[in-house]
């Protein structure tokens, strides 16, 4: 009689998955994948002076993980929506490396820290400005009146006696001169204060105005924050997080406002010093992740509304996490106001291993 042939067992089966299963994942695409990542309660990074949390109801940060994308990441981002794949040309500066690129995240970080205190100071009615330690020559214009007597890197203090600090205020002064003027520019070159006159023209191809022909910025520029503000965010990098922390600082500040309206409210976006709320990347994952955290409120960039409420409705929480676009920081403030308070939440902090931006 003859012997009924053997198949391959079940063991044999899982020796195959598990090897294909390395190979997917040990094998390098190429490209980044963007996860979901981290969130953080704000008020245990962001520390106001004199500033009062709030007892109930928080903002938390969202941050999402960056990784080296491998095969296996490629297919799951396909199949599910808790992943996303993008090209290395859109992560990485031309002809540069993730080091580089984690760098440069680390200075929009900080960055962002300055924008977020004068933006939610600002808005709580306090002084914050900008300044500056004069105005820098970056460049002078072949063929005006400035080459041979102004230098690049001479900083300009005053105007005709009148002191100078920052760019725009070098511009009025010289707006307002009439034209034909000779103009005497107090400024430091190598160390040395002196005074140099110079003829003005105008170039109506150029400007309207008066000029002596130089191309200018402000030199060391700085903000001039009123009220001690400490910021710690770690390993988290990026600028994504700027309208939280000014959230987050106003909120400290102007107590009375009731911003959480008692609820675990969440947010996104990029912060300007006058609270204008720019774009960010991987708002898919941050739906994810905030969602996982506790909050039902998720403040993110007008920009990035569209993408947001889609992946909602891909997860089916559309009725369960309200999503809210603003352009602005007031505009954030007016549709948390606009909120009925909530009963005390109880979302929890999730936290991840991979750096996250």
């Amino acid at each position: 009689m003859p012997r009924k042939k053997k198949g391959i067992g079940w063991q044999w089966w899982l020796v195959i998955a598990a090897a294909v299963l390395a190979i997917l994942y040990y094998t390098p695409t190429g490209d980044y994948v963007i996860l979901p990542g981290i969130t953080e309660n704000l008020n245990r990074i962001v520390t106001v002076q004199g500033g009062k949390v709030p007892r109930h109801g928080r903002f938390l940060m969202v941050a999402v993980t960056l990784d080296r994308a491998n095969l296996l990441d490629d297919i799951m981002a396909r199949v599910t929506p808790y992943g996303e794949i993008v090209p290395a040309a859109q992560i990485l500066p031309p002809g540069g490396h993730l080091s580089q690129f984690i760098r440069m995240s680390a200075i929009q970080m900080k960055e962002s820290h300055e924008y977020a205190q004068v933006a939610g100071l600002r808005s709580a009615g306090y002084n914050a400005r900008e300044a500056g330690n004069g105005v820098e020559v970056e460049a002078v214009l072949s063929g005006f009146p400035a080459v041979h007597r102004l230098k690049v890197g001479d900083v300009i203090l005053a105007v005709d006696g009148h002191a100078v600090t920052m760019a725009h205020q070098l511009l009025d002064r010289m707006a307002a001169l009439p034209r034909g003027a000779v103009v005497t520019l107090t400024l430091r070159r190598s160390g040395r204060v002196m005074q140099v006159r110079v003829p003005t023209t105008v170039r109506p191809s150029v400007s309207p105005h008066p000029m002596v022909g130089v191309e200018v910025a402000t030199y060391e520029p700085h903000f001039v924050i009123p009220v001690p503000i400490h910021i710690a965010t770690g390993d988290i990098t990026g600028p994504s997080a700027g309208m939280m922390f000014s959230l987050e600082i106003l909120s400290q500040v102007r107590p009375g406002l009731h911003l959480t309206r008692d609820r675990v409210v969440a947010g996104t976006g990029t912060i300007t010093a006058n609270g204008t709320v720019g774009p960010i990347g991987g708002v898919r994952e941050k739906v994810v992740t905030v969602y996982r955290a506790g909050a039902r409120v998720f403040l993110v960039p007008r920009a990035n509304y569209r993408s947001a409420t889609q992946e909602a409705r891909w997860m089916g929480i559309q009725h369960k996490l309200r999503i809210i676009p603003v352009s602005n920081l007031s505009q954030a403030v007016q549709a948390l106001r606009a909120l009925p308070p909530a009963p005390v939440a109880s979302g929890r902090d999730s936290r991840g291993d991979r750096a996250a931006y």
